[in-house]
């Protein structure tokens, strides 16, 4: 007992400290957790183990899910989605089809699996990671109004990743049925969405009587995991629930409530910036432990299997760089910033949480989604962080310029020297 809690807090440190190298070098914190996790995994030292944890991982990855859904969904602007709307969901769609389809390919012609999980894997990880990818943009200064098409482009996919997945996985078809698998997609979006957003309406309806009460900080949390138990029990997704929940408290001003006797004349509450603080402190725990832990379930037995998600992976990085190229050349952006795009694919929590859904709900192929994703998620990563320092040598710039259709700047004249 006692190793596990120094083992514990040492391990939060070491992500402190982490953070604190990646906003020094740009490399990300969760690469490192990762990295932290395959060291101490079965692959290298084979001191812990995933199955020493039991049931506590798989519960860790939906406790997870839920709280990272939750927090995305607070994040959600309507107003700011309205305005980049065209050239978001432009580089949002074509991104996120062109990634699912290369490793849908990749599923099934490489790695043996049927067309249903070859697509849900491809799913998976069709995303680009907000955790991975927004702090890097943050660090880099990048420019409006790309920053802003950035953080919007990846809670869309997010999104889209989250309910193509969950929809197909709660899907009686069972199958590639078109017609039977959207409307399953579809009620089960629905459904879940009626539930968060009911959910959302109520916790702000009563969030002001409730803060009158000492110790209610986690209060936030479980009526979160209430909110996607009985959506799951009642045959819905409950990580849509969570997503509308989240998206109900910062939106719901836009909605017609006077109309409504339940809250014409209530006090409607608001998250503080304090609750915001404490999400993000619970998000950090809850994201050092779940990379580590995913760490250590990759396991290295077969190299081919790595060059081949590589192989993908490049694809999928040549063709995003063609798409900010056609896409983002309305926006104008400077050439550095259309090079951060470009690099910015890597897949994080989201798709690693997602990669275990098929194997839980017992999915044909589902271990060898799960192993791929979990493959993707390190290479993507790594990938964009080798990529990102390459923007400063200036052959790289040169190369980027021309691709990207920015003229070389002229070479400044030498002043005249006067006698």
């Amino acid at each position: 007992m006692a190793e596990a809690l120094f083992g514990i807090g040492l391990l939060v440190f070491l992500s402190l400290a982490f953070s604190a190298i990646f906003k020094k070098t740009l490399i990300p914190d969760v690469l490192l957790l990762i990295v932290l996790g395959i060291l101490l995994g079965p692959a290298v030292l084979g001191w812990v183990k995933p199955s020493d944890l039991g049931k506590v991982g798989g519960v860790l990855s939906t406790v997870a899910l839920v709280v990272i859904l939750f927090e995305g969904g607070t994040t959600l602007n309507i107003d700011l989605l309205k305005k980049m709307l065209k050239t978001t969901a432009s580089l949002a769609g074509l991104t996120f089809v062109m990634t699912a389809l290369v490793f849908s390919c990749l599923g099934h012609w490489l790695l043996g699996l049927n067309w249903m999980g070859s697509l849900v894997l491809g799913l998976i990880v069709g995303n680009i990671s907000p955790a991975v990818a927004l702090p890097i943009a943050n660090s880099l200064d990048m420019r409006e109004p790309t920053k802003t098409v950035l953080i919007l482009e990846t809670g869309l996919t997010d999104v889209l990743s989250i309910v193509l997945v969950f929809g197909m996985l709660n899907s009686p078809a069972g199958d590639l049925e078109a017609g039977k698998l959207i409307g399953s997609i579809l009620s089960s979006l629905v459904m879940a969405g009626v539930i968060g957003v009911a959910g959302g309406l109520l916790w702000a309806a009563i969030l002001n009587t409730l803060r009158q009460f000492p110790n209610t900080s986690f209060a936030v949390f479980a009526w979160i995991f209430i909110l996607y138990g009985v959506a799951d029990i009642l045959g819905f997704s409950g990580a849509i629930a969570a997503l509308a929940f989240g998206a109900s408290l910062t939106n719901y001003q836009r909605l017609p409530l006077h109309n409504v006797a339940l809250f014409r004349e209530r006090n409607m509450g608001e998250l503080s910036q304090t609750d915001m603080e404490f999400i993000h402190e619970v998000i950090f725990l809850l994201k050092t432990f779940f990379f580590v832990y995913l760490g250590m379930s990759i396991q290295f037995k077969n190299p081919v299997y790595l060059l081949l998600v590589l192989g993908a992976v490049v694809v999928v990085y040549t063709f995003r760089a063609l798409i900010v190229r056609r896409v983002l050349h309305g926006v104008n952006p400077g050439w550095e910033e259309s090079y951060e795009m470009s690099v910015m694919a890597p897949k994080g929590l989201a798709a690693a949480v997602l990669a275990g859904a098929p194997a839980e709900r017992g999915m044909q192929g589902g271990d060898v989604i799960q192993s791929a994703a979990y493959f993707i998620v390190l290479v993507t990563i790594t990938v964009t962080a080798l990529l990102i320092p390459l923007m400063k040598q200036a052959a790289v710039g040169r190369v980027a310029r021309a691709f990207f259709g920015f003229p070389e700047p002229a070479p400044m004249e030498p002043e005249a020297t006067s006698y």
